[in-house]
């Protein structure tokens, strides 16, 4: 089976393996399903209107399933895109990948008690909420990362420094639940 995990930085593996990018993801996933091929299409700093440019590469690949894992970049007050723009443009990347092979992933929880943070909470919280009521609306299934981070005993301490880019620990749970859509599918 092959899949491709469709975003930003967050999805590229940014600071990991003493890099700018790692494929760290892809491994967590691999590792677990020898069986499953999993694709990185993560490019920093990507937003949902980058991904539209993008999304053709994605295609080719033929996946059998795409998770598509933008926002995070989208929310920042330097991208100006608004959650409704937000989710039309993630409705154009799953028609273009095909609803059958697509699966959200919702922006992840931030650290916004960081001084270099990108946005409030309160605004990645709208982001995600359009991403689950895309997914609502298209019978998709939906990794809700945000809520998932948000609900362990320290969400924080998933974080890097700047409040944004996932640690380990974050791409372990990640990964596990990417696992758990492919083995409800699968079936």
């Amino acid at each position: 089976m092959k899949i491709t995990i469709f975003g930003d930085s967050i999805t590229n593996g940014f600071g990991m393996d003493e890099g700018g990018q790692s494929n760290i993801l892809a491994r967590l996933i691999e590792s677990k399903r020898p069986d499953v091929q999993a694709v990185l299409y993560g490019m920093n700093g990507d937003d949902s209107y980058g991904a539209l440019l993008r999304v053709k590469y994605v295609l080719e690949e033929e996946a059998d399933l795409n998770f598509i894992f933008f926002g995070a970049n989208d929310a920042s007050p330097y991208h100006l895109v608004r959650p409704q723009e937000f989710r039309e443009n993630l409705d154009k990347i799953v028609t273009r990948l095909g609803i059958e092979k697509s699966v959200l992933i919702t922006p992840p929880f931030y650290n916004d008690d960081e001084p270099m943070h990108y946005s409030r909470l309160s605004e990645v919280r709208l982001f995600r909420q359009a991403a689950l009521d895309l997914a609502e609306q298209k019978s998709l299934p939906v990794v809700d990362i945000f809520e998932l981070m948000e609900r362990q005993k320290e969400p924080k301490k998933l974080l890097r420094a700047d409040g944004l880019h996932f640690t380990e620990q974050a791409y372990r749970l990640l990964a596990k639940e990417i696992l758990k859509v492919l083995d409800f599918m699968v079936k």
